[in-house]
Order: structure tokens, then C-alpha cells, then sequence
């Protein structure tokens, strides 16, 4: 596809706009970022486009899509595909031995199982 425009900006809500239209996901959601660092990243990406769009050089916006999509459509069934990855992930199933290695799992993972636990009301098996 062929660059079409000219401006490219973020709106107050940390939308990357394109001539004064959002950027929009794959599920054609305006592009909301959740920080302003991530904002002017992704626009930047924007502003670097050729004569083209390659999305293999806007990591960060399909990251971005990524994240976005997912989530918006459904948080529960996020929640639920996140929780169920979960189960079968090193997270969760963790080294018998030897007693430094299970205190270097536990110190690094348990940070990350808290985090999903209070942010997406899920509980994993450890």
C-alpha cells in the first residue's frame, strides 16, 4: 500500500493520527496508546514510512495491534487464553531442584503471576 499522507500527530487520548484520522487496528479500533513514550515511538514509525508501508519496518505498531485487539474484543476470554497458556508454561511448572535454582524461579516469576493475578482475576497453579 502507498503512503497517503502527509501529517502525522497524537491526539489527547494518545491516538497516532494520520492527517487528523486515528491509525486503526486489524479490528479497526482506533490505536490508543497506553503511554506517551509509546505514542511518539509508534508515531515515529509512522513518520519514517518510504513511498510504501512495510509492516515489517513498524514492529511497534503491530506489537501495538497485537496487544490491542486481543484484549478490546473480549478481556475475559483474554483473561482466559492468558490463564490457560499459563498452566502449561515454566511459570507454573517449575524445577524440583536444586534449592537455588527453585529460589531463582520464585524470585523472578512470582513478581509476574502476582501481577496477572491482581490485574486479570486469575489464579494459577504453581
Amino acid at each position: 500500500m502507498k503512503r497517503f499522507w502527509t501529517d502525522v500527530a497524537i491526539d489527547a487520548d494518545r491516538v497516532v493520527t494520520l492527517d487528523g484520522k486515528p491509525v486503526r487496528t486489524p479490528g479497526r479500533r482506533p490505536l490508543a496508546l497506553p503511554t506517551d513514550a509509546l505514542a511518539q515511538a509508534v508515531a515515529e514509525e509512522w513518520r519514517s514510512v518510504g513511498e510504501t508501508i512495510d509492516p515489517r519496518t513498524m514492529p511497534l505498531t503491530g506489537l501495538a495491534n497485537a496487544a490491542t485487539d486481543p484484549i478490546a474484543n473480549d478481556p475475559a476470554q483474554f483473561a482466559a487464553r492468558l490463564a490457560a497458556y499459563g498452566e502449561s508454561d515454566l511459570l507454573c511448572y517449575r524445577a524440583d531442584g536444586p534449592p537455588p535454582l527453585v529460589e531463582r524461579q520464585a524470585a523472578r516469576w512470582d513478581p509476574l503471576l502476582d501481577w496477572a493475578r491482581a490485574r486479570y482475576d486469575v489464579t494459577f497453579a504453581v
